[in-house]
């Protein structure tokens, strides 16, 4: 009786509301069926706003082609996966079939200790060699590949149709060519998401801190002289702006993005050597004043870095203004040397480059000699990011480490 009544409660007792994405997808003018995703919405928040939005619609996001703002569009309706390595992992999202574009945005890395590349299946956010690069591509494992943990933010598991991608494992069935890229492509003829929790997930939550895209107004003068076109607009802190131009609405270019640090209004930007009868300029906008920007100063007297171990042990680092100070742990204390800090985006003016900038606001280089540690008669050299997720919190990753040595780290004052 009492097993009867433990098994009534199981089935009564209501199931923890879900998040799914259901792929179908094609090879060739080949079905290969669906396979369903369990999106980690709960731990994970972030990252599977922005991966529904994208693939709902309900985001807007940038035709990095033209420059457009695309809204109520699916972004994963007909793209490919344009990376397949039989042994270790799928990856879609990017829609030159490249993976060298994305959505005209990137996101802040997203951790948590409970998800990582453990088991096979798993999916989990592509992105560049620097800290809160990824967007939407994004790849599902094909093996445990626990060398990508503490680098990559997994946000869901592959749970039906996992037949599907044990397929992607047979390198006679899925052929590679250059940059193992399937010989025949492999289409995302759909991406739909559904699940109880799927209507009440927040994807805008300002808390989420994802940027918001939007066009932004302008007025265009042209110099014929001098050959020139400049662009007025009103410059917003913290925003990025994408510039697409094409003398015929059939052939574009992209021409560069613009990183807004501070505002201006009527700021003027010059785009030389138009010739062109008519040159037609498209503007994107991408909003990121929610992204805390990293401190211009951290080797300061007043300030100390706290890095936090697992298990609950730290580090407390204490610059003196002068290259020196010292540090503590719960083992002892001793004295630091050349500390360097070198904030990756000021708070005044632009930069300007072809390719985007913004994941340099929340980043900054930190690097210093801790002595006589962590023992007597050594030393350690720490190069890493900080990656500022709060105004006084954030992560830390390593420069140029292929393992996963990331924590967590606040910034205390003295």
């Amino acid at each position: 009786m009492f097993r009867q009544l433990l098994l009534t409660a199981f089935l009564i007792a209501p199931l923890k509301a879900q998040i799914y994405a259901d792929f179908t997808v094609s090879s060739g003018e080949t079905s290969l069926g669906t396979f369903r995703v369990l999106l980690e919405h709960t731990k994970a928040p972030r990252t599977c706003a922005n991966f529904i939005g994208l693939a709902s619609g309900k985001r807007p996001w940038v035709d990095v082609t033209t420059g457009a703002v695309r809204t109520n569009t699916p972004y994963y309706k007909g793209l490919t996966f344009h990376r397949l390595i039989h042994s270790f992992v799928i990856q879609g999202g990017s829609p030159n079939g490249q993976g060298t574009d994305g959505p005209g945005y990137s996101i802040l890395d997203e951790y948590h200790p409970d998800l990582d590349h453990s088991e096979q299946y798993v999916l989990s956010m592509a992105k560049g060699g620097a800290p809160n690069t990824g967007g939407s591509q994004f790849f599902i494992t094909l093996r445990g590949t626990p060398e990508l943990d503490n680098k990559h933010s997994v946000f869901g598991t592959v749970i039906s149709g996992t037949e599907i991608i044990e397929g992607f494992k047979n390198s006679s069935n899925f052929p590679t060519g250059a940059k193992d890229k399937p010989t025949t492509p492999i289409v995302m003829d759909s991406v739909v998401i559904s699940g109880e929790d799927y209507e009440t997930f927040d994807i805008n939550a300002p808390a989420l801190r994802l940027p918001h895209v939007s066009g932004t107004e302008m007025r265009i003068t042209r110099d014929t002289a001098l050959a020139t076109m400049t662009a007025h607009f009103d410059r917003k802190p913290q925003t990025e702006y994408f510039f697409v131009g094409s003398p015929d609405l059939a052939t574009w270019s992209p021409l560069k993005r613009i990183l807004s640090l501070d505002s201006e209004n009527d700021f003027a930007d010059t785009f030389e050597s138009r010739i062109e009868t008519q040159y037609i300029l498209n503007m994107a906008s991408v909003d990121y004043s929610q992204i805390p920007n990293a401190p211009t100063e951290l080797n300061t007297a007043g300030n100390t870095l706290r890095i936090l171990f697992s298990g609950g042990t730290f580090l407390d680092i204490s610059p003196d203004g002068n290259g020196g100070g010292t540090w503590v742990d719960a083992n002892g204390s001793g004295n630091i040397t050349s500390v360097s800090w070198s904030d990756q985006a000021a708070t005044t003016g632009t930069i300007s480059n072809q390719f985007s900038q913004a994941y340099r606001l929340p980043i900054g280089d930190f690097r210093v000699t801790l002595l006589e540690y962590p023992s007597p008669g050594s030393s350690v050299r720490l190069e890493t990011w900080l990656s500022f997720h709060t105004a006084t919190t954030g992560w830390t990753e390593e420069l140029g480490s292929t393992g996963g040595n990331r924590f967590e780290f606040e910034i205390l004052s003295n």
